[in-house]
């Protein structure tokens, strides 16, 4: 687990970024919201390509927050996506946030809401990406979570 440690808010938010499947918690510091992140991925560019999507896992407990960005090194622009069909097609569509509540969890997937990623440097399947998530709290505070994202082969 890292955290941008500059970017901590004093007694906003309580968080949680892990990758793989066995999250872990933090000990709850304050009444705020506790974020947990979990699987998140990015997906091997085919060769020659520099877009590419990605994916994760966002839980909270308390308050609900929302994912208003979300960046990586490795990408000049990481984008918010919702997919939906419409007249027989499916429709992908920049978001400014997806909201994240207790009774709410967040998914981003293939096939559903994800994260959309330009300007990708080559990846191999099993490099592990840092991917930092801005979240608002009801208040507007911002904090940044860093989690570990795993590349993961293109669907085939």
């Amino acid at each position: 687990m890292r955290i941008l440690s500059s970017l901590i808010l004093p007694a906003a938010f309580v968080l949680v970024a892990c990758g793989g499947s066995a999250p872990t918690a933090a000990p709850a510091a304050t009444d705020g919201p506790v974020i947990e992140v979990r699987d998140a991925f990015i997906v091997q560019p085919p060769e020659g390509r520099t877009i590419t999507g990605g994916g994760l896992h966002v839980s909270v407990t308390g308050t609900p927050v929302t994912l208003v960005r979300a960046s990586t090194d490795i990408a000049d622009t990481v984008e918010l996506h919702t997919m939906s069909m419409e007249n027989d097609m499916m429709q992908m569509r920049k978001v400014e946030s997806f909201p994240v509540s207790p009774d709410q969890p967040l998914v981003l997937e293939r096939g559903g809401n994800h994260l959309m990623l330009f300007g990708v440097q080559p990846l191999q399947t099993g490099d592990q990406v840092d991917l930092v998530l801005t979240f608002t709290d009801e208040s507007g505070a911002e904090l940044d979570i860093v989690t570990q994202a795993e590349v993961v082969p293109p669907a085939g």
